[in-house]
């Protein structure tokens, strides 16, 4: 508690235009965002579609410190986009798109689309100055001169946690490129109990268990299972669950997965994640508020490796980086 009320009184320095926020010495108290009454409206779980989204900003609850950062850019890139090739309740099975263009589109300046179709690369923008409120110190942004991206720097001294479980978060940009917006965020708690290792079987659905929050909110709990990460062809399972502490990845797609292939080093990402979006000229912007875990996964007769050393005699360790 004396830890809490600390930082809620440094909070309050900080609003007043103390220097505990991200901003340079010197800078004006940025001003609290327009009372529109979105507050009062129940936050809704609203990720930008892969076509549409064009940037994101994240708060990231990790064990060890709470991290921000963010990038938006003027376009979707082909590569980023997609192929959904089944879907069962709330699981996706997805597939990386192929794009071939001949001749080569030039790599520094160029993406290759379909039709053949060499199109501009997606250029970083900026956004102006990005303030979150609703952390336990008010965060100020500015976009890297180069990169354009947003993270905040040690002066920031964002203390960990970073934000109360339940906190109303509150993005806003001043405007730069593209007009000014504003996005909400939800304070996930940290993400615990995860099932690990998880097994991965033909015929059988995927069982994971985690520990349920005290209040779930408006999070959801995304699943992301890949077998294939370094295979000539990449496919993916993604699924976005209620946060109960149990969740279920059909059969149907588990063995579709399976038929596409595995390589080394599989995972399931588990994410408990709020995320809401705003649209800006050039596409979708969302802001995500995570909480995230990594568990192994084990396939039956099937051992990943990083040399010959971690396979059985007489097999050696494939470009997949498994046994062979």
């Amino acid at each position: 508690m004396l830890r809490r009320a600390f930082w809620l009184i440094l909070a309050a320095i900080g609003a007043l235009g103390g220097s505990l926020g991200a901003g340079c010495a010197g800078d004006e108290p940025a001003a609290p965002p327009p009372d529109d009454g979105a507050d009062a409206l129940p936050l809704s779980y609203e990720p930008c579609s892969a076509a549409q989204r064009v940037g994101s900003f994240t708060i990231e609850l990790n064990e060890q410190y709470t991290s921000v950062g963010g990038k938006v850019f003027d376009g979707v890139a082909p590569r980023d986009v997609p192929v959904e090739v089944a879907t069962d309740g709330v699981c996706k099975l997805f597939a990386a798109p192929i794009m071939q263009c001949n001749p080569e589109c030039d790599a520094t300046t160029q993406v290759c689309a379909e039709g053949n179709q060499c199109l501009p690369q997606p250029a970083a923008r900026d956004l102006g100055k990005v303030t979150i409120r609703g952390l336990l110190v008010p965060l100020e942004l500015q976009p890297n001169l180069v990169t354009k991206a947003y993270t905040n720097p040690a002066s920031a001294r964002l203390p960990h946690p970073g934000f109360e479980p339940g906190a109303l978060l509150r993005l806003s940009s001043s405007g730069g490129d593209y007009d000014p917006i504003q996005l909400r965020g939800w304070g996930v708690s940290l993400l615990q109990g995860v099932t690990n290792p998880i097994r991965v079987r033909v015929g059988q659905a995927v069982a994971l268990r985690w520990q349920a929050p005290e209040d779930a909110g408006p999070a959801r709990v995304h699943l992301n299972l890949n077998i294939n990460h370094h295979g000539s062809t990449s496919n993916w399972l993604e699924c976005d669950v209620q946060d109960v502490g149990s969740a279920e990845i059909p059969v149907a797609l588990v063995d579709a997965l399976l038929e596409r292939g595995q390589s080394g080093f599989p995972t399931l990402t588990v994410t408990r994640r709020s995320v809401s979006s705003t649209s800006i000229g050039a596409g979708c912007v969302e802001l995500l508020v995570s909480s995230e875990r990594v568990s192994d996964v084990e396939l039956d007769d099937f051992q990943s490796c990083g040399s010959r050393d971690d396979c059985a005699p007489g097999q050696a360790c494939g470009p997949e980086f498994f046994c062979q």
